[in-house]
């Protein structure tokens, strides 16, 4: 099995390569693939191929996470501070409403039941009738198209998990004074 590893660092090697572009990067990425496969079980694994490719797209994901904390950094001046997480999210929040009414109608109603009445998909269907599933493709699109109205307008600073941890207003956003 040794062998088999040995065997894989060139080609992991390029496949970092490709996702970093950055040579001294890519090769302590991949070398950070190699430790994490010394110091885990490999009882079980049946396509070691697979697995250590597994590790390393976790480990680049891993890696432009941590970039893209250290470039947009909460501290740095030109991102609103907040105390907490929730204030940052709380402030956004008051967009959400002048957001919804910017969208087309088909998402508008839907959009206002599901996030600020925050009614469960399935009751909207219920209540207005429609096919479930409908009902769910067009709320996931309305949330995109409210996505892009919030990026249009803020440049939003988020966490791992998709937490808020900061937004700085675009100049050339209209609805600044809508959030307020």
């Amino acid at each position: 099995m040794q062998n088999q590893i040995e065997q894989l660092y060139n080609p992991l090697l390029g496949y970092v390569k490709k996702r970093v572009r950055n040579q001294e990067d890519a090769e302590d990425l991949t070398q950070d693939v190699f430790f994490k496969l010394s110091k885990s079980n490999r009882d079980g694994v049946d396509n070691l191929k697979s697995w250590v490719y597994t590790i390393a797209k976790n480990t680049i994901t891993d890696y432009y996470r941590k970039k893209q904390l250290k470039t947009n950094s909460i501290e740095d001046d030109s991102f609103l501070d907040y105390d907490t997480i929730e204030d940052a999210g709380m402030e956004l929040g008051k967009c959400v409403n002048s957001f919804i009414n910017q969208l087309p109608e088909e998402y508008r109603e839907l959009m206002t039941l599901s996030e600020l009445k925050e009614i469960p998909q399935k009751e909207i269907a219920e209540q207005l009738d429609m096919n479930y599933v409908t009902v769910r493709s067009k709320i996931q699109r309305g949330r995109k198209k409210l996505k892009e109205l919030f990026e249009g307008c803020c440049t939003i600073l988020q966490g791992g998990k998709g937490s808020i941890l900061g937004f700085q207003h675009k100049t050339d956003c209209d609805d600044q004074t809508s959030c307020s």
